[in-house]
């Protein structure tokens, strides 16, 4: 293993808010849980995550692991052990040193075993803590590295993607945040973070709806027929998203929130929303590990999976156990007259 140097430099990035946290109800705090594979990574991933958790009110922690030599590499050298130890924990250690500030107090951690199996480990401890990942995607587009996808399929914790492209030298200022939703209760769990991610940047959401294109089945050319029926139902389609859509932006805009809304058609819903987030000029991408499909023996749904590989900014996926699988059965603004956004695990 490399020897990993703790540089003392200050960093590049500024963070646009520090605000000091409160108590949790269950008197600790939960945590933004960056995982510190590389120097490089690590220097991307900081940033966001202290962002997030000024943001959310959640304490920064720092984890390292060491893992083992391939079984080939064996005997075991306890010196060599503690040497990487060492120099792993002066690693960490010279992060906190680098970010921390007198209102913000940096967590570290260093474990031993699979990065993988150790970050899960850490975060049963608190379903309410989010993991921070760095996506390996330089050489290879859309592509999530094995500890991240380990953590993904494994984790039951919201995950903060980062893609390995994004840029260090800015400031961290969500400005404009997109949330895509499908009109089910568990995409809008989605909601209460992104309002409260907003309020702290006093940004502005975006809320997004791609309509499915219409399938038919077309083992002969469609007639006249088909044809009306299949823009019947686009037009049918969009009307209902319309008003959800509006009902939702009314709900917000009512709570103090500069939203907007945007409803996609005519192509494939995720490259619809992928595509979106260039055109509406997005500084963060927040959705729901699930949507209508709902299928809770997967780690998160098609639209979303696609997303996290391949989206160009920061992306917040987020998981809320419930009875049934991830999500719940209500929806956050059921009608114009709701009661307001019912609150996830993680918000304050």
């Amino acid at each position: 293993m490399p020897k990993i140097a703790a540089s003392n430099a200050k960093p590049s990035a500024t963070i646009a808010l520090t605000r000091p946290t409160q108590e949790h109800e269950h008197g600790s705090l939960p945590k933004v849980v960056v995982c510190t594979e590389t120097a490089t990574s690590t220097a991307i991933l900081i940033p966001h995550a202290m962002a997030l958790s000024n943001a959310l009110g959640f304490t920064l922690q720092l984890v390292h692991v060491i893992e083992p030599r391939a079984a080939s590499q064996i005997p075991f050298d306890p010196i060599e052990w503690d040497l990487r130890r060492r120099e792993a924990e002066a690693f960490v250690a010279g992060l906190s040193k680098q970010y921390e500030a007198p209102q913000r107090k940096i967590l570290t951690r260093v474990l031993q075993g699979r990065t993988s199996d150790q970050i899960c480990t850490c975060l049963a401890d608190n379903l309410e803590d989010i993991v921070a990942l760095c996506r390996s995607d330089v050489e290879l587009p859309g592509h999530i590295g094995q500890t991240a996808r380990r953590v993904l399929e494994n984790a039951a914790n919201s995950v903060l993607m980062v893609p390995a492209n994004a840029d260090k030298e800015v400031s961290i200022n969500y400005q404009r945040i997109l949330v895509p939703l499908d009109g089910s209760a568990r995409a809008e769990c989605a909601l209460p973070l992104a309002k409260k991610i907003a309020q702290a940047f006093n940004g502005k959401i975006i809320l997004i709806h791609a309509i499915p294109e219409p399938v038919l089945t077309e083992i002969d050319p469609l007639n006249n027929e088909d044809i009306e029926l299949r823009d019947s139902l686009l037009r049918r389609n969009e009307r209902v998203a319309k008003g959800y859509m509006d009902r939702i932006q009314e709900n917000m805009s009512a709570d103090g929130l500069v939203a907007t809304s945007i409803i996609l058609a005519g192509g494939d819903s995720r490259r619809l929303l992928n595509e979106s987030i260039i055109n509406e000029s997005a500084d963060l991408l927040i959705l729901s590990s699930h949507g209508c499909g709902g299928h809770a023996e997967v780690a998160a749904g098609d639209v979303t999976s696609y997303l996290l590989a391949n989206s160009r900014v920061p992306t917040l996926m987020i998981r809320r156990p419930g009875q049934n699988g991830y999500g719940g059965s209500q929806h956050v603004y059921r009608s114009a007259d709701s009661k307001g956004a019912r609150r996830p695990t993680g918000a304050n």
